[in-house]
């Protein structure tokens, strides 16, 4: 099956096949393998998968594509999308993924295979998973505290340093080298530097 509207989610901790997809695909429940740890969604919400199940998955197209086995956990809940490729089945793709460009790119026996996605279709499925959710789930901005006032607590040094100006007689911009060096160490740094 060429399967469309899949998710690629750098985000997500496991792959997930929506049951609508699995129907589709015509495997019997009985193949899956039972799954006792739930999923918590983005916004807290606990699933509890029908199961999980192993299919081969053929990523790009010839000669420059890949197959690899991934592990799938079937849900039953609703969703735009059929699938959801997370961490996992990016890591065993060894995909490189840009948001940017809407593509995907992995090694292949015979170069780089790539995989592009559709504007107009991520646009719709985005579209039509924030109408589903329900205006009770979607954070109203007056609920979120802004804090332009605090200044963030930058990282301090653990031990003494040196302060060394990146010019010579410019000692606005510096940077810090441990005092605990030995005095060769330092001259050497500081001239490499």
């Amino acid at each position: 099956f060429t399967m469309k509207r899949i998710l690629i989610d750098s985000g997500s901790s496991a792959d997930i096949l929506y049951k609508h997809a699995f129907d589709q695909l015509r495997i019997p429940v009985d193949q899956l393998k039972p799954v006792k740890t739930p999923l918590v969604s983005f916004t807290g919400e606990t699933i509890h998968p029908l199961g999980s199940i192993n299919l081969s998955v053929v990523a790009g197209a010839a000669p420059r594509q890949t197959q690899v086995e991934m592990t799938f956990l079937v849900v039953d809940t609703p969703s735009p999308y059929n699938a959801i490729v997370g961490r996992p089945g990016l890591n065993l793709l060894e995909a490189i993924v840009s948001t940017r460009h809407l593509v995907v790119k992995f090694p292949t026996r015979f170069g780089v295979g790539e995989v592009r996605g559709d504007q107009q279709a991520a646009r719709q499925c985005y579209k039509t998973a924030i109408s589903d959710k329900g205006k009770s789930k979607v954070l109203p901005i007056a609920n979120v505290e802004l804090r332009e006032d605090v200044e963030p607590e930058r990282p301090q040094p653990v031990e003494d340093v040196l302060q060394v100006p990146v010019e010579e007689g410019n000692n606005e911009k510096v940077f810090q080298v441990c005092s605990q060096l030995e005095e060769a160490e330092k001259g050497e740094l500081i001239t490499f530097l």
